[in-house]
């Protein structure tokens, strides 16, 4: 979090299918406009391109515990964070900020919550795939390392980040 910015104040609700086409814009801007902050332009357009597939988007946070941060009295989001349903061990699926809101501890905010609201739901451990950009999140949040993959996605290679806590 830099120095200048104070962290941002959020109300935090489940997400619901009005807010798929909504979080699939946020996902999309996210990946455009800092995606080239960790990775080339052909790697951000591809992580970009998993928003455009309407119903696997939908799916992708409405089959998680997905919820959706927003500045009180504004409906707006500023980002989501969902995590799997059931047992022991929960794969977080996703943790997204839009562009403007980043590094003002609104991504660390989601996970604490997520992670919260599972662990009272159960969960004892936690995973995660994680990107150059959440994996800093990520370890501050007490995960560890636990792997690094090269695999392609959307018919670009990437680098990913295999992340364990608990």
């Amino acid at each position: 979090m830099s120095a200048t910015a104070s962290p941002i104040a959020f109300d935090w609700r489940r997400v619901t299918a009005d807010d798929v086409s909504t979080l699939a814009a946020l996902y999309r801007d996210a990946a455009l406009r800092l995606g080239p902050l960790v990775y080339t332009p052909e790697q951000a357009r591809a992580w970009a391109s998993s928003a455009d597939d309407a119903p696997a988007f939908g799916k992708y946070v409405l089959d998680a515990d997905t919820w959706i941060a927003q500045r009180p009295g504004d409906a707006r989001a500023l980002g989501f964070c969902g995590v799997a349903t059931g047992g022991e061990v929960r794969e977080v699926h996703s943790l997204y900020v839009a562009p403007g809101c980043t590094r003002r501890g609104l991504g660390t905010g989601m996970l604490r919550r997520t992670l919260e609201r599972a662990s009272a739901a159960g969960a004892t451990r936690f995973a995660a795939w994680v990107t150059p950009f959440s994996r800093p999140v990520f370890l501050a949040a007490g995960f560890v390392l636990t792997q690094t993959v090269d695999a392609p996605y959307g018919g670009v290679m990437f680098e990913r980040y295999r992340v364990e806590r608990g």
